[in-house]
């Protein structure tokens, strides 16, 4: 669901900076954007503290001083998103660093257009009430790669009541910076690595089948699948081999590049239902549903996957184009036979009659008009039960 008009084929207004251990000096980064910060993280992803007591002291040293905001347990609801940001307005901040994986930025999001407004966070994400004045300047340092949420102009929120997620776009979501540091992210296990390295995939693979996909998009987003293909396996076998994880970290980045003006799709919106509905998080579930979802839409997105086989490596020389598709699938496939990767959503616990469930919600998803061709309800269930 892109947030700029349809006539603009490529924007993107973040700053970048990937650097292998580059905590120590990221207030020499962060002091041009902001000189008093409040840097939000939940307490189940305040990942890797040495690293983050080194980023606070480097941040601490240059500016003029920082605050972290570590209530909110593990997912925000629309009370606590409140909440934290009358504590940013009540600390006088005129910065937002997040700093985590997914809960963590999503609420820096919503946190950093609340801290600058007079609304609730129910009224912005819900669209009931819009922004009057710009958001604080938002900077996102993600513990582990995001596949592309960490530089994407949307965000998505927990409505406790409906216990379904919300998703929200615009661009005001877009951060000042995004500083990717793989060493913050050597507390992932090879578990870790394997699900956010497929998602990173599927992330990639849903901006390609976007109808608002180009050229500009689709090179991004190859570069990703490519640099995934290329150091998944090394990643997952050694989770401390940093170059492997940097490789991710930018494939991630590439992603989120490719989302400022495609869209994420089928994929994304499948998964959003599948966590607000079972125990799955994000990633567990754009992994698992990413091949079946691959296998649907096979025929009528061929050409694509025929540059999605070549980013994998795979052999398309002398076949059909429909031949050259299925290399894709197949190329998918072995990278999760040769990790061992889960492909059912049965293996996760998630009981057959709550697949219905999952399909109405996926199916409510605004983003879905990025798709190709229009989509059934039923046929979401059709993917889910192939999937199961």
């Amino acid at each position: 669901m892109p947030v700029l008009q349809d006539w603009v084929n490529f924007h993107f207004p973040c700053k970048l900076h990937i650097e292998v251990d580059c905590a120590a000096k990221a207030g020499h980064f962060i002091k041009h954007v902001g000189s008093r910060f409040l840097l939000l993280t939940t307490q189940r992803e305040m990942q890797n503290p040495n690293e983050l007591y080194t980023l606070k002291s480097s941040i601490e040293r240059e500016t003029e001083g920082l605050i972290i905001y570590d209530d909110i347990e593990n997912v925000g609801t629309f009370k606590e998103l409140d909440t934290a940001a009358h504590f940013a307005r009540q600390s006088q901040v005129n910065c937002i660093i997040a700093y985590g994986s997914f809960e963590s930025v999503n609420i820096a999001k919503v946190v950093s257009i609340l801290a600058s407004n007079d609304l609730f966070a129910e009224e912005l994400v819900l669209q009931t009430k819009k922004p009057k004045r710009r958001p604080l300047p938002l900077i996102v340092i993600p513990t582990m790669p995001l596949m592309g949420i960490e530089c994407a102009p949307f965000c998505t929120i927990l409505d406790e009541r409906e216990n379904e997620r919300k998703y929200f776009s615009s661009a005001d979501l877009f951060p000042e910076l995004i500083i990717a540091d793989a060493k913050i992210g050597l507390h992932m296990t090879s578990s870790d690595i394997a699900k956010t390295g497929t998602s990173i995939m599927a992330a990639a693979i849903d901006t390609i089948l976007s109808k608002y996909a180009n050229e500009i998009t689709n090179s991004s987003s190859l570069r990703a699948i490519e640099l995934v293909s290329k150091n998944i396996i090394n990643s997952i076998r050694d989770p401390k081999n940093i170059p492997a994880k940097n490789a991710l970290y930018a494939a991630s980045l590439l992603t989120g590049v490719s989302q400022s003006v495609s869209s994420l799709g089928l994929c994304f919106a499948i998964s959003l239902a599948t966590m607000s509905l079972t125990k799955l998080d994000i990633f567990q579930a754009m992994s698992i549903l990413l091949p079946h979802i691959m296998e649907y839409n096979l025929t009528t997105s061929a050409n694509k996957y025929v540059m999605i086989a070549r980013a994998l490596d795979e052999d398309t020389s002398d076949i059909s184009v429909i031949e050259a598709a299925i290399k894709a699938v197949e190329g998918i496939r072995k990278i999760y036979i040769e990790l061992k990767i889960p492909q059912r959503l049965s293996e996760y616990e998630v009981k057959k009659n709550e697949l219905p469930k999952i399909a109405s919600l996926a199916f409510s998803m605004s983003f879905l008009d990025c798709l190709p061709r229009e989509l059934p309800k039923n046929e979401i269930e059709t993917i889910l039960v192939a999937a199961y």
